[in-house]
């Protein structure tokens, strides 16, 4: 139901009297006088505090700019880190009764344990660990008003974009508009648990070819709209480098593995985990990796899989007419731009990617080549995430390598990925279903579209590579017996 106008100016005014602290705090800690440092750290502290009393979507950019080591100071980094894992937790006696309304009994008839400490508590959802038939779950349920805030905060936004819209010449506020649309319909989607229940399923079948990255399996019976519950996976924040690297664990070979397994999902799936802020990551002491929480899902639509998969084979191999006839079909530049501004502007922007090791410079960079070139970039609707995926990816690998960025740093990972789809994959067995040593029962994982096509096409094309291979063969006998006779 739509906010009221007096609704909408009081959550204005909440918001701007939360941010009221930050502010001054931010102003006293850019005065030259004594303790600059300690004013930072308190600076740092009431933004991230402003930001946890907001709610979801404050919380959310939190997330997204706080993994930016390369960009903010440590002060700010710390503070905001605190936002993937730590946000202020709902108190057991409002869980309680709130859980045992949605399962219509009362927890300790349906748990042999419930911690009443959170593992976790995020921006709509806290998770507790808990103990049912034997074994070790997590339980995640909805925080209490979340939907109704969203509701709220969406419509300020739109209304601030659509203000700015009118009185602003260029198309910018426009695109934002339209991008907001994906991003609400995004938070919706999360705050509805059946739909994570079945994310998490899908995403799980899909990534059971990679021996080394784990999902955590659903338990059905546990879940409602409102709460999902799984298996509890044992591991350590990716966040955490210095305790990784002691693992032994090689960031590099992490770091690719991560881009390949979300280039996989986008290219070959359409379908791909879209919140990969560093609390959603596990590092296992075997190495393996473990991705949590699929609240928050997209999809890419094949037209644009199969122009961005042409784009980053011609990005990989210095093509740079391709890279502009894909930025044209991705939708990224419009049709009606001059195609020599548009090559301009491209490789003055993959020029900065590449030379630029400094996060900031970089960003700073490419921001102002983009607005000498005069060329208008727009955001297609269903790459809104992908580009927010992208920062956020950046943010992670920025604990172990400040300045990596996925064009320069991550081609290895996205090489490999386009390289699959060259080759075929073996159909997933009911072993390899097996998660830490439990198969599954209740749902039997199959090969993906795309892979199903890449296999019969290397079925049909095999024999006709194979003959080429022999014509090629007996024409170099022919041309040495040839060579021989002339000799």
């Amino acid at each position: 139901m739509p906010a009221t106008k007096s609704q909408l100016r009081r959550r204005l005014f909440i918001i701007l009297r939360t941010f009221a602290p930050f502010l001054l705090a931010l102003v006293r800690s850019k005065i030259p006088l004594g303790d600059r440092a300690g004013a930072e750290r308190r600076a740092a502290a009431r933004l991230r505090e402003a930001l946890e009393r907001l709610g979801i979507v404050f919380i959310k950019v939190g997330q997204v700019v706080g993994v930016r080591t390369d960009t903010l100071s440590k002060a700010y980094c710390d503070e905001l880190a605190k936002l993937q894992h730590s946000v202020m937790p709902v108190p057991i006696h409002v869980v309680k009764p709130y859980l045992e309304r949605e399962y219509g009994r009362v927890l300790s008839e349906i748990f042999e344990s419930f911690d009443p400490q959170p593992l976790a508590t995020a921006s709509l959802g806290q998770v507790h660990r808990a103990r049912w038939r034997g074994e070790e779950l997590v339980v995640k349920f909805l925080k209490p008003d979340t939907a109704e805030v969203l509701d709220t905060d969406f419509q300020l936004i739109e209304w601030g974009a659509n203000i700015l819209k009118r009185f602003s010449k260029t198309d910018v506020w426009e695109d934002l508009v339209s991008v907001l649309g994906r991003f609400e319909k995004g938070f919706r989607e999360e705050t509805d648990f059946t739909i994570e229940r079945a994310h998490g399923d899908r995403i799980r079948r899909i990534l059971l070819p990679y021996d080394d990255i784990i999902v955590p399996e659903m338990v059905p019976q546990l879940c409602t709209k409102n709460v999902v519950a799984m298996e509890f996976i044992q591991g350590t924040r990716i966040s955490d480098a210095e305790k990784i690297r002691r693992l032994g664990v090689n960031p590099t070979r992490m770091l690719n593995r991560l881009v390949e397994m979300y280039a996989h999902m986008i290219l070959f799936e359409g379908y791909y985990h879209a919140d990969p802020h560093p609390g959603n990551f596990l590092v296992l002491d075997d190495g393996r990796l473990a991705l949590l929480d699929f609240g928050m899902v997209q999809t890419v639509s094949d037209q644009t899989r199969s122009a961005l998969y042409d784009t980053l084979r011609a990005a990989l191999s210095g093509n740079t007419d391709r890279v502009v006839d894909g930025f044209y079909k991705v939708g990224l530049i419009p049709a009606d731009t001059p195609r020599d501004k548009a090559k301009a502007a491209i490789q003055k922007i993959g020029e900065v990617n590449f030379t630029q090791s400094v996060t900031s410079n970089r960003i700073q960079a490419v921001g102002k080549a983009v607005e000498q070139s005069k060329v208008r970039f727009t955001m297609p609707e269903d790459l809104a995430y992908a580009f927010r995926l992208i920062q956020m990816l950046e943010g992670v690998a920025s604990y172990y390598q400040p300045g990596w960025n996925i064009i320069a740093n991550g081609g290895k990972g996205l090489q490999a990925a386009i390289e699959e789809f060259a080759r075929a994959k073996p159909p997933v067995t009911e072993e390899k279903a097996r998660t830490n040593g439990r198969p599954t029962t209740d749902r039997t994982p199959g090969e993906s579209p795309a892979r199903r096509f890449f296999s019969v096409l290397r079925e049909t094309l095999l024999p006709f590579a194979d003959r080429i291979d022999e014509v090629r063969a007996e024409e170099e006998v022919a041309s040495g017996q040839q060579s021989a006779a002339s000799s």
